[in-house]
């Protein structure tokens, strides 16, 4: 941790100098362009409403009700409890690690909260309409980072620099909001199958009534 931080402090000795201007522009324009690359394929990415399309389902070829329904099951653990918890820690994770370098006086609590509140609310308007929640991801990162780099101070290497070395404070909470975002995503997937299951009563229904 000690070489690390040396490591930063290096960094920022080497940017502080006026005649490396060029330097900073440099760094700060692949911050900028790293983040924004980021956002489109997070939106793009969380904003599906399937977010996983492996369809693992395709692989049951058993005629045997008992094997159907247990794989149907095994399937679903592997797709919404092992994979989705993974990806979602991914772009949850990095989306946390981005706000903290760019929100200036933020708490890594705070950031968390904000980061798992916009991923839970994706997720949950997906299943409503995709366009919207592709709206709603884009949003907050954009408008975090227009008002970051309006903000005086955003410029500073050092303070940025600083915010970098608290990357490793925000792993030791995020499996908390990692389990909140994962309910969520179940909760809507349940009721989605349910919704599925009586569309599917009521079609089948309906021809035994016109008999």
């Amino acid at each position: 941790m000690e070489a690390i931080i040396n490591l930063l402090n290096s960094i920022t000795n080497i940017f502080s100098a006026e005649t490396n201007l060029l330097f900073v522009l440099a760094f700060f324009t692949a911050i900028i362009v790293i983040y924004s690359i980021f956002v489109f394929n997070f939106y793009r990415f969380l904003a599906k409403k399937n977010i996983i399309e492996l369809n693992l389902n395709q692989y049951n070829q058993y005629s045997n009700p008992t094997a159907v329904k247990f794989f149907a099951i095994l399937f679903f653990v592997v797709e919404y409890i092992i994979l989705l918890p993974i990806l979602t820690f991914f772009w949850f994770t990095i989306l946390s690690i981005l706000t903290l370098v760019l929100a200036k006086g933020l708490e890594v609590k705070t950031i968390l909260l904000i980061s798992a509140a916009l991923v839970a609310s994706v997720r949950a308007t997906a299943y409503v309409n995709e366009d919207l929640a592709k709206d709603l991801a884009k949003m907050l990162p954009f408008t975090l980072l227009a008002i970051a780099i309006t903000t005086a101070g955003f410029f500073d290497i050092s303070a940025l620099i600083s915010r970098i070395s608290d990357i490793p404070s925000i792993f030791s909470h995020i499996p908390y909001y990692l389990l909140f975002i994962v309910a969520i995503e179940l909760i809507m997937r349940t009721v989605e199958f349910a919704k599925n299951a009586l569309q599917i009563s009521n079609t089948e229904e309906e021809p035994k009534e016109q008999q």
